[in-house]
């Protein structure tokens, strides 16, 4: 490898090994074991890295004159790509999802954990185990049975589910992230918009504030029944993941039930029962939790957008520096920003198009390699070092679309990726697994529109890509780009909006306007402030659920008929609106 090529490495490796610790550091809570940040480390290191390495191996590939240093230098890739491979596909297949099923237990020991997280497991190893063997045994009636086939099996089952992930996630990213650029440039919409995302997330906190309710009323009856029992100790383990003053609040009307109140599911109480609520108490907290995240995000967003009015108040600062800084941000947020969001929206829209097309060209002009505007810009370049920066570009753009997708994903009680360190452990490992899953044949992909080079031309097809002899490349040539032009379709016209939801992407979803939510979302944005302003919370500190956990001025019913009339007068609000925040 050139000894530029290793300076700039390492740098840019330094770099990627920073921003990976920053993202850890940054959306992993702080109760998350320090070995579930050490994996999620590891996964996502040798996830990300292929942004390095997929351009300098094709760049060397296509590029390089000196044949004895191309040799070299194919050969410490080759290397490298087998460690990336195989360490991906034993985190992603084997060690991350115990780990995250692990950590998703509810059960109160080590042992009840590792019991729970493979019996989860072993289905998903016993099938794939079945596909396996059926494979090899159709390789060996068909073919010389040899270990490049095992090879190729593998590598071809692993990514098969992975190209599927490539086609929803990148062919939803490259239609909704030059979208959602060109929807914040409006401010009067995004603020509405702010609005109404606070009505809808606040139904849902409320929502789980009353299941919240229910399931600790249940633990103080089930506390007082089993007082003098064994199950008394873990009744208080998943009593205390519950705020101390919540739980006053509810011990407090506790005399209006009896035993006979505890619903039959938790009849007769056992281990396995316990296990279940604790499961289902963690769910809640970690959904209470994303919630008022979530709420504190759209909090300050739309606060940018309110300080219109507060443009000429300048009696509230004391410095002149204050002044100056608060005047900086009010022009930023109310005239430079919205041709930021331009910019960056045409700048993603034609990166989008510039890909699709290539996708297209793959798929009906195979055999006229002239056809495809990427080829042609890299066969008429001759510097090697402009050649590795025309591949990394749009190799960031894919990957960016893609993990976009993940990153984004909320799914309620299961997944929530959320900044401000509100990242739970089993959400670290969800997202760690399916970043690995997509990384490798994103790189396939990449290499296909490419369309320079032949499938055994660079080191990460002779060390991934003898999948091209195994029976899954064909099809995978033909029909990913197929599938994800079908997808960046249905999602340009929001056809895949029910879909999205379905996964968990619904936030992407356009939802129709509801006429009165946002004056009701603006009185429950201000009466987060104030509460924030009474408790001395900052607007990244979730705690203030806590508070609000507490207070609870109307009965069930009363709320129950307020929603009623509300719905009476606005229509009905769907649950997938709900979802989809």
């Amino acid at each position: 490898m050139l000894t530029e090529d290793v300076v700039f490495y390492s740098i840019a490796t330094t770099i990627l090994f920073i921003y990976v610790v920053y993202l850890i550091w940054e959306y992993s809570a702080k109760d998350v074991p320090l070995y579930i940040k050490i994996l999620t480390f590891i996964s996502w290191m040798l996830t990300f890295s292929i942004v390095l390495v997929l351009p300098i191996d094709i760049a060397n590939a296509t590029k390089q004159l000196n044949e004895d240093q191309q040799q070299e230098t194919m050969g410490n890739i080759k290397i490298l790509w087998r460690i990336m491979y195989w360490g991906n596909f034993f985190l992603a297949w084997l060690v991350l999802p115990f780990f995250q099923d692990y950590e998703s237990s509810g059960d109160f020991d080590i042992r009840g954990k590792i019991r729970y997280s493979l019996k989860k497991n072993l289905t998903i190893y016993g099938v794939g185990t079945v596909i396996i063997v059926g494979l090899a045994i159709y390789l060996l009636i068909k073919d010389n049975f040899d270990s490049t086939h095992v090879e190729g099996v593998l590598i071809g089952v692993s990514n098969f589910f992975g190209l599927l992930l490539v086609v929803i996630l990148l062919g939803q990213g490259l239609v909704a992230i030059p979208k959602l650029y060109y929807r914040e440039h409006k401010e009067e919409e995004v603020l509405e918009q702010c609005y109404q995302q606070a009505v809808l997330l606040d139904e849902q906190r409320t929502e789980k504030t009353y299941e919240l309710e229910d399931i600790c009323r249940t633990l103080q009856l089930l506390q007082n029944e089993y007082s003098d029992s064994e199950f008394s100790r873990y009744l208080m383990i998943i009593l205390q993941r519950i705020p101390q003053e919540f739980q006053k609040t509810i011990r407090q009307t506790l005399q209006k039930y009896n035993a006979s109140n505890i619903p039959d599911k938790y009849k007769p109480l056992n281990l396995e029962v316990l296990a279940s609520i604790h499961k289902y108490v963690k769910g809640l907290m970690f959904d209470l939790q994303r919630i008022q995240t979530k709420l504190n995000i759209v909090n300050q967003k739309a606060l940018k957008f309110e300080r219109k009015e507060l443009a000429d108040d300048e009696t509230q600062f004391e410095t002149k520096w204050s002044k100056m800084i608060y005047k900086i941000s009010i022009i930023w947020n109310l005239k430079l920003r919205k041709y930021y969001c331009v910019i960056l929206a045409i700048t993603y829209a034609l990166l989008s198009l510039f890909i699709l097309f290539c996708e297209l060209i793959t798929f009906v002009g195979k055999t006229n390699k002239n056809l495809n505007p990427y080829y042609l810009l890299l066969s008429s370049i001759n510097r090697y070092y402009l050649t590795e920066l025309v591949l990394l570009l749009p190799l960031l753009y894919m990957m960016f679309c893609t993990y976009y997708g993940l990153f984004a994903m909320k799914i309620s009680g299961l997944i929530s990726f959320n900044k401000h360190h509100h990242t739970d452990a089993a959400s670290l490992m969800f997202g760690s697994i399916n970043f690995a899953r997509v990384s490798f044949p994103l790189c396939f992909n990449f290499i296909q529109i490419t369309d320079i080079l032949e499938d055994q031309a660079t080191s990460f097809s002779e060390t991934v890509g003898n999948l091209a002899e195994s029976l899954f490349v064909q099809s995978y040539k033909t029909i990913l780009p197929l599938m994800l032009l079908i997808m960046c379709f249905f999602n340009l016209f929001n056809i895949g909006d029910k879909l999205m939801r379905t996964i968990g992407l619904g936030q992407y979803a356009q939802q129709e306007r509801i006429s009165g939510m946002s004056l009701e979302g603006k009185k429950i944005i201000e009466k987060e402030r104030e509460l924030r302003k009474k408790n001395n919370l900052n607007e990244s500190n979730s705690q203030i659920v806590f508070q609000e956990l507490q207070i609870m001025p109307k009965s069930k019913i009363q709320d129950e008929e307020e929603t009623q009339r509300k719905n009476s007068n606005q229509g009905i609000r769907n649950f997938d609106q709900i979802l989809s925040i």
